[in-house]
């Protein structure tokens, strides 16, 4: 089995679909096929369920997923070094889609303005998909609102925000709602996995209820977007609803027994070897004036 194996399983797994591998990979989709095959051959394991055209990975699969990653890194880490040592240093930072747009730019212009001598490479990707990288080793560090991490995981604070209730000028609903009555209207939430999503369903389920959403959505904007046209009552991050409460398209629902603060961290694999440009680049995170 080579390195080519690996990769192609990984893509397969996060694609779910030899064709959408195929296109992410950028090679002609039996090259992919071939690949799985051997990999189920060579080691007489069933690798994936197939369900129509979509895979999804045996039980079997998710464990061997995770130590494909681990190996994939250690060949990145590796390749890393030896960039390095030619005089290339690279930082890889991972961000949730909500701060990934609040706080990666300022970030970004900090790195610039203090590394120059770093070449800073972001993937931004759901709270669950960060965390995973981080324990496979892809990132260095990443930004996250999630509360729930694996033990490995170390966080540090370094902001806060709430999330807040929010629907169209037009829609009829009071000033002020219990998370029972919330979870009867028509609601517009993110996807499962991201760490909104993981604070409002823990809400829910602390009040003994299980939440059935008209529309989930990994796009913050397009839960906007019908929020604003008075189809429903979406649960986003305040600061990225301010303008649009401020101009008036959307209102914020207080919701009156729950409460939906939470801190904004930097997280990172506590196993995690920094070199001194990766600690340097962390403590701008911390010490940043958001």
């Amino acid at each position: 089995m080579t390195l080519r194996h690996l990769r192609t399983f990984i893509t397969v797994c996060d694609c779910g679909s030899v064709t959408r591998a195929a296109e992410e990979m950028h090679i002609a989709q039996p090259a992919v096929s071939r690949t799985i095959a051997e990999m189920e051959e060579y080691y007489s394991l069933p690798l994936f369920k197939r369900i129509g055209r979509q895979l999804i990975p045996t039980d079997i699969g998710k464990e061997l997923l995770l130590k494909a990653r681990e190996a994939d890194a250690a060949f990145t880490e590796f390749e890393n070094s030896a960039l390095m040592l030619k005089g290339k240093k690279t930082l890889k930072i991972g961000a949730t889609l909500t701060i990934g747009k609040l706080y990666i730019p300022t970030l970004l212009t900090a790195i610039k303005r203090e590394l120059p001598e770093i070449c800073t490479q972001v993937t931004v990707c759901r709270a669950f998909d960060i965390e995973q990288m981080l324990l496979g080793g892809e990132i260095d560090f990443a930004l996250s609102e999630s509360q729930n991490f694996s033990q490995k995981i170390e966080k540090k604070a370094f902001a806060e925000d709430k999330l807040v209730a929010v629907c169209g000028a037009e829609y009829p609903i009071e000033e002020e709602i219990t998370v029972r009555e919330l979870s009867g209207r028509e609601l517009l939430l993110r996807e499962k996995g991201s760490a909104s999503r993981e604070m409002i369903d823990g809400v829910f389920a602390i009040a003994g209820i299980s939440a059935q959403p008209v529309m989930q959505s990994a796009s913050n904007q397009a839960l906007i977007a019908v929020a604003e046209d008075n189809h429903g009552i979406a649960v986003l991050p305040q600061k990225l609803v301010q303008s649009q409460v401020k101009s008036g398209k959307l209102k914020i629902v207080n919701i009156k027994d729950a409460d939906l603060r939470r801190k904004y961290c930097v997280i990172y694999n506590k196993s995690k070897k920094f070199t001194e440009e990766q600690t340097r680049a962390l403590a701008l995170c911390e010490k940043a004036n958001w």
